[in-house]
């Protein structure tokens, strides 16, 4: 390929149509394969040449960014590693001239890969004088080489982090923030540098925890930063604030130490200074979302972490005034106009979370202050007032307490006196507010004296604007989560006349393409109230009335395209809700041929949303399900075909299984496919994600063909061992994503030695076929059930009940029943008893029980627990 060739397909790639540019991404993907080495020069040159357009110099440096990690098939190592040592000098010479470009997009696309190439090669110990360059030039008289070696420590440090890398050294990250530090010194007067320099330090954090335990070293950039927080200029202000909220996530342990300073430098932001306001503020709101993750986490051990948090709860418990009463004047302050959800946040909505952080941390002490605050705006005359209140509510409502439950209580007949204000603001914040309520407090609204009104009016605003209306949807879905718990609420006893609000309000002509959300969540307010029937009528009755919703959307109805594909998302979801609680005998035949039809041809989009209908029509209607077998098989191979497409084939292959199970012995026509599995199962290459999920379709079909499939038996066994084998050798893996998947692996590959035994063996039927694979699954859960890898208790229940099995179903083969005797009771095997035995779950308890039965009776083992 010519340069000029390359370029073109780069132009195309990035700039052109759909079409042209999907058959212009593939031509350069395959060229990167193919020619990997000439890719990376041809992209250096052209970021490397001025007289070539910006755009398509940055769209070069980006291919090499985007693809540098990724795996080059020819050789199974990444892009990067592929390259030839004169390939690699090459491009980082031309990216490493660039920093000084004069144009600041190409300095900057320049900086971040540079960065991502670091990131490979920093861990390797490659580019070794790379740091010493950089933190060199931070001190540069150059104003241009200064800023872009700032620039480009940060963002070697933010990609590190994006590749969960420790590829430095700790001299090296002393070196980096040195040389960060330069550029925040209070006496810089390049505002650039100042940005550069804090944005470099807040990228730079995550390798810098261990540094700051150097007293020395902390203390002087804590000072830095906190110093940089109160600067006069706006912007060096904002970016520190924004740096602070980085620094006290990373350094959370450490807040001890300066809680104190951090709320005297940023309590005099709390208001009046827009941006500036909401940085400060999350700072805090930081802060207590890692307090609320430490005590989720660690409970009540004794930890830095935990002690961080007692500082913190005292600290709030002392100064909760100084933060509470500048967030509650902060709710007055007008939102915006705004409303769609990529707005962001302001400052009365990060106060909102703030105020519920502080009341929840700072405890009873700070109920009657919000209290009387809301008392105080709920009936004033001016709506900013009264949209204060409500926020408030919504505050207090995050918290979950006896107390506040009664002051809920209490007022919530005066927050529906909000629902209907005159003013939209008050309406919308009211109607967020009480979906906070039903959230965390739904008893409030089943066990109200005044509970039919507030049905009345929910119902009666879901008429109003669509932003409102998206916020009450969510408390009908959190209000229908638990009805069985609540049977003689008007919720539970209007289900029906709510369902029927919101299927018409899925369908109101101005929904907009960007408030679709509203679809999506008003079919699980109504597939809760599906799962709560057990009428078997109704759910016949709304299986038909959704199926007829389904028919309107197909007859040709003028629906746009995105609001139809998530309408019939929603009705798919519905039907299975329904038909999995039905059978044969519910559904007449002329409406199931009927229904069957309709859904063949639905939307493509809403295929594997289909196949999930399938699923519950197969668990349901199994005699019925024979007629349409080649019809549904016929539409599922294709995605099974295309297992690139995860979803689909994932999806797929449930369906199938599904079918297989409820077919039983009428899916031997089609247990041919099984060959197609085995060959999934054996090529290396196949994702091995997806080779979990087709163990367990291939459990399921030989579950239901059992002794039909008995000539699948020697692959049944060849792809048995390998599981096995690769779970083994996964374990011993030193990377973790091994080690993760390896776990996984050893639980699908049980599962599935434990339906091969149900699939082909019988009670006092001897089996010579299978007794080699006894041999296997002994050596297997002795090396991946040991306690010293410490399985989770559900595994061990999983290994010893089919250790069980084992036994059930070899007592007839003199052999093996001695192997087995020897194995059962055998130290290993007793010990995962007595492990067992600690649980006090039902489950294990019967487990155990069973085998001391089994010990007992079969082997005339005494079992002792203790």
């Amino acid at each position: 390929m010519q340069p000029q060739q390359f370029l073109d397909l780069v132009q195309c790639a990035f700039f052109e149509s759909n079409t042209q540019r999907s058959s212009a991404e593939q031509v350069l993907l395959k060229y990167k394969d193919e020619c990997p080495d000439e890719f990376m020069i041809y992209c250096a040159s052209a970021f490397s040449n001025r007289g070539i357009q910006n755009r398509i110099r940055v769209a070069c440096s980006t291919l090499i960014k985007r693809l540098v990690g990724l795996i080059h098939p020819p050789s199974n190592q990444i892009i990067w590693l592929a390259c030839s040592q004169k390939t690699k000098s090459d491009v980082k010479l031309k990216f490493m001239e660039q920093l000084i470009d004069p144009e600041n997009e190409i300095r900057r696309s320049a900086a971040n890969t540079i960065s991502e190439i670091c990131a490979i090669e920093l861990p390797r110990q490659e580019w070794p004088d790379l740091i010493s360059r950089l933190t060199t030039n931070s001190k540069h008289t150059d104003i241009l080489i200064k800023v872009s070696a700032i620039m480009t420590l940060g963002y070697i440090c933010e990609a590190l982090k994006t590749h969960q890398s420790s590829g430095i050294s700790e001299q090296d990250s002393k070196v980096i923030l040195m040389g960060i530090c330069v550029g925040m010194d209070l006496n810089e007067q390049n505002l650039e540098i100042r940005l550069t320099a804090i944005k470099a330090l807040q990228d730079s954090l995550y390798f810098m925890n261990n540094l700051f335990k150097q007293q020395e070293i902390f203390t002087y950039v804590k000072n830095l930063i906190l110093s940089n927080a109160i600067c006069n200029i706006q912007e060096v202000k904002h970016k520190a604030l924004q740096c602070l909220i980085d620094f006290v996530k990373q350094l959370f342990t450490f807040l001890p130490a300066f809680i104190n300073e951090l709320f005297q430098t940023t309590q005099a932001s709390f208001e009046n200074q827009g941006e500036i306001s909401i940085a400060a503020i999350e700072i805090w709101n930081t802060v207590c979302a890692e307090m609320k993750e430490e005590i989720m986490q660690n409970g009540n051990q004794q930890t830095p972490e935990s002690n961080a948090v007692d500082c913190c709860v005292q600290f709030f418990k002392k100064n909760y005034e100084g933060f509470l009463l500048p967030f509650m004047r902060n709710l007055l302050l007008d939102s915006g106009d705004v409303d769609d959800e990529y707005q962001g946040l302001s400052v009365p909505d990060s106060s909102c979370k703030g105020l519920a952080f502080i009341i929840e941390f700072a405890g009873v002490n700070t109920y009657e202050l919000v209290k009387n605050f809301i008392q105080n705006t709920i009936t004033n005359q001016q709506w900013e007032y009264r949209k204060a209140s409500v926020m408030a509510f919504g505050a207090l409502a995050e918290v979950q307490t006896k107390e506040i439950e009664l002051l809920i209580k209490s007022a919530l007949s005066s927050l529906f006196t909000c629902l209907i204000d005159q003013h939209y603001k008050v309406k919308k914040a009211t109607a967020q507010t009480l979906s906070r309520v039903a959230e965390n407090y739904p008893q409030c609204f089943h066990e109200h004296d005044q509970a039919n009104h507030m049905l009345a009016t929910l119902l009666d605003q879901l008429n109003n604007k669509i932003s409102i209306v998206q916020h009450l949807i969510w408390v009908f879905v959190y209000l229908t989560e638990q009805l069985q718990l609540f049977p003689n609420s008007i919720f539970s006893r209007e289900k029906f006349t709510i369902l029927q609000h919101l299927a018409s309000t899925s369908v109101r002509a101005d929904i907009k393409n960007s408030e679709i959300s509203l679809i999506d969540t008003a079919f699980m307010a109504i597939l809760n109230i599906i799962y709560s029937v057990t009428d078997t009528k109704l759910c016949n009755d709304y299986l038909i009335q959704f199926f007829q919703q389904i028919q309107l959307l197909e007859s040709g109805t003028q629906v746009p395209a995105e609001i139809k594909y998530h309408l019939e998302m929603g009705l798919m979801s519905a039907m299975h809700g329904c038909v999995v609680r039905l059978d044969d005998s519910t559904t007449p035949e002329s409406v199931f041929e009927s229904i069957m039809k309709t859904l063949s041809n639905v939307d493509s989009r809403v295929k594997n949303d289909y196949f999930y209908v399938l699923s519950g029509i197969a668990y349901a209607f199994k005699k019925k399900l024979s007629k349409y077998s080649s019809q549904l098989i016929g539409e599922l191979n294709k995605p099974l075909s295309e297992p690139d497409d995860m979803e689909s084939f994932k999806t797929a292959l449930f369906c199938l299984a599904d079918i297989a199970r409820a077919m039983e012995e009428e899916f031997v026509p089609y247990m041919n496919i099984l060959n197609y599995f085995f060959g999934l199962i054996k090529n290396p290459n196949f994702n091995r994600e997806l080779k979990l999920q087709v163990y367990n379709a291939i459990s399921d079909i030989i579950l239901g063909l059992k002794e039909k499939s008995f000539q699948f038996l020697g692959d049944l066994k060849e792809i048995l061992k390998l599981g096995f084998a690769a779970s083994m050798d996964l374990t011993k893996s030193q990377q973790n994503v091994d080690q993760d998947y390896a776990e996984r692996l050893k639980e699908t590959m049980t599962s599935f030695y434990t339906c091969i035994l149900h699939a082909y063996c019988e009670p006092n039927v001897p089996n010579f076929d299978l007794r080699d694979t006894v041999d296997w699954f002994i050596i297997f859960c002795t090396e991946m059930c040991s306690l010293k890898l410490k399985p989770t208790i559900e595994y061990v229940r999983l290994t010893l009940c089919c250790i069980f099995d084992c036994s059930h179903f070899f007592q007839t083969v003199p052999e093996t029943k001695i192997k087995l005797k020897d194995f059962i009771t055998s130290d290993f095997v007793i010990e995962l008893i007595r492990k067992m035995s600690q649980f006090n779950d039902k489950d294990y308890q019967e487990c155990v029980s069973f085998a001391k039965q089994l010990l007992n009776d079969v082997y005339g083992f005494q079992l002792k627990l203790y």
